[in-house]
């Protein structure tokens, strides 16, 4: 019943925030001309796999990079939507739009997960109830959703801690199957979780082992761990393609050490300067009611570190609370690797990065790293609550609390009466090649010479609702050698007298020139975009 009050809080601040009108399956427009170009990428990565994704390995398709295949991975769609769209495909619109409703769902799961996680450590249920807006409407959360859309189902990060933080003994057979279906889960949503849950998981085990004698059987479930979130990669088509990671390092879009009270304008609190633009990556500000809950809390802890080192008591402590020092350690780790590799205080350099180039590149794989901020946010609010609620007297903590909880709405409101004005606008859209070029029935491939990230999505678009194939597309690792070897093969071809008859043809004032010799019919849309095709 908790869980199912939290989520009601969690349901009832999306509407709150983004209304009704997203929930319309049958409306896109304000994804495709009134959201960030991100969320368009996988928007349309979801359209296109939906519309013809191919058998095995699930999740893959050849239309957004034609004749290559790629997979929902690397256009950030959502795996575990996109199959599970496909298997309803019957029950859903021929251009079904499920973002509204999988934005509703977190925060329904985000409610649910935080009212949990705060009973956790309060055992109070009118507490976790009171306190969960906190987590259901973090900073962070809110500027994932429909930009980076995956990236905010932090319930994933809740539930991860609530496993660790759950005092149930578990038989090693049970972790081992409950571990890999975290790494199914995380994959299914953004791999970016994978490393966020796994910390927590692993620091069970290390829990286990600081109870028990360690022994081999202790690493079996973090294996499975691994092995299932390989699995789950593989099954979901992301290993199908080679794909470019030359040029990522961990580092390039990493956190200031300034996150936690940097609004960057979002909040009452004015916005610092971040030494890197980049820096937004790790936004994780925390809000005027949370951070006066940390300062508390922050004062009582201190006392009583204060105690447990005059009275040598800190081996004891640490034995005696294990799962307290390891909550500790791991606030210090994910700071430690989201800031990574320097460390910066507005524009200041307090720590230089000295990290070689080859260590840096070994992460690439996760170079957005100051995403690892979120998880260190979240033990710090649930560490403040749990301390006040358990070492002020019960009243007190109830008005402080109560208090910090209204300072935190307020200074969230205006963000949230921000995105409902956006959210509540009318949105049209139109694709240029229903207003510019020959009969589209005609040509099956749509052919961009160059690269540009609106027109990008605008064919993708078209392409998805027309059933034609592009060449070219945004995803979050690419295949750009590839795309330019074979476009350089329909080049020789036109240039040599025999365009292919298929192809519509994207051009810029310079691509043109490079193929003016092509036998093409030529019209101009704006002064640098043109269209080519073979006249039928």
């Amino acid at each position: 019943m908790l869980f199912f009050f939290g989520a009601a809080i969690g349901a009832f601040a999306f509407l709150l925030t983004y209304g009704t009108a997203i929930l319309d399956i049958g409306y896109d427009e304000w994804i495709l001309q009134g959201m960030d170009l991100d969320v368009r990428q996988h928007y349309i990565g979801f359209l296109h796999y939906l519309r013809f994704g191919k058998g095995f390995p699930f999740g893959c398709m050849d239309t957004l990079s034609y004749p290559y295949t790629m997979s929902v991975v690397w256009t950030d769609s959502i795996p575990g939507l996109c199959v599970l769209a496909k298997l309803f495909k019957w029950a859903l619109p021929e251009i079904p739009q499920l973002f509204g409703w999988f934005g509703l769902f977190t925060f329904a799961l985000n409610g649910g997960f935080a009212a949990l996680l705060i009973y956790r450590v309060t055992g109070d249920e009118a507490a976790a109830l009171l306190l969960s807006p906190c987590f259901i409407l973090s900073y962070p959360v809110l500027q994932r959703m429909y930009y980076h859309t995956s990236l905010s189902a932090h319930f994933i990060i809740y539930a991860a801690m609530l496993y660790f933080l759950s005092e149930k003994k578990r038989s090693l057979k049970r972790r081992t199957i409950e571990y890999a279906l975290f790494g199914f889960l995380c994959v299914s949503v953004h791999s970016y979780f994978l490393p966020m849950a796994g910390v927590f998981l692993i620091s069970d085990t290390v829990n286990e082992m600081m109870e028990d004698r360690i022994a081999l059987k202790h690493f079996i479930p973090p294996v499975s761990f691994a092995v299932f979130s390989l699995v789950s990669l593989y099954l979901y088509g992301a290993f199908s393609t080679p794909v470019n990671h030359a040029g990522f390092a961990i580092g390039g879009f990493n956190a200031n050490l300034n996150t936690f009270f940097n609004s960057l304008g979002d909040g009452l609190l004015p916005a610092l300067k971040n030494k890197f633009d980049t820096q937004y990556e790790g936004f994780c500000y925390l809000g005027i009611g949370v951070l006066l809950m940390a300062v508390i809390a922050g004062v009582i802890l201190a006392k009583r570190c204060v105690s447990l080192f005059q009275g040598g008591a800190v081996k004891a402590f640490i034995l005696n609370h294990r799962k307290k020092f390891l909550m500790a350690v791991m606030f210090f780790l994910f700071v430690a690797v989201a800031v990574f590799p320097e460390a910066d205080l507005n524009t200041f350099t307090i720590i230089p990065d000295f990290i070689p180039q080859p260590v840096k590149k070994l992460g690439g794989v996760f170079r957005s790293n100051g995403r690892f901020i979120w998880p260190a946010a979240y033990i710090l609010i649930l560490s403040s609550i749990c301390i006040i609620y358990r070492y002020v007297r019960k009243k007190t903590a109830y008005v402080l609390l109560v208090v910090c909880v209204a300072l935190e709405l307020t200074d969230v409101a205006p963000y949230i009466k921000e995105k409902n004005e956006i959210f509540s606008g009318e949105y049209g859209y139109f694709c240029l090649l229903d207003r510019n070029g020959p009969d589209k029935d005609s040509y099956s491939h749509i052919i961009m010479t160059f690269d540009n990230g609106d027109l990008k999505m605008n064919n993708a678009y078209f392409a998805a609702l027309n059933k034609k194939t592009v060449n070219r597309f945004y995803f979050a690792r690419d295949i750009d050698e590839a795309v330019n070897e074979e476009l350089e093969e329909y080049k020789k071809r036109a240039l040599s007298g025999h365009p292919d008859s298929d192809c519509l043809y994207y051009f810029n004032a310079e691509t043109l020139k490079e193929w003016e010799d092509a036998p093409l019919t030529i019209e101009k849309v704006t002064d640098d975009l043109f269209i080519g095709y073979v006249r039928k």
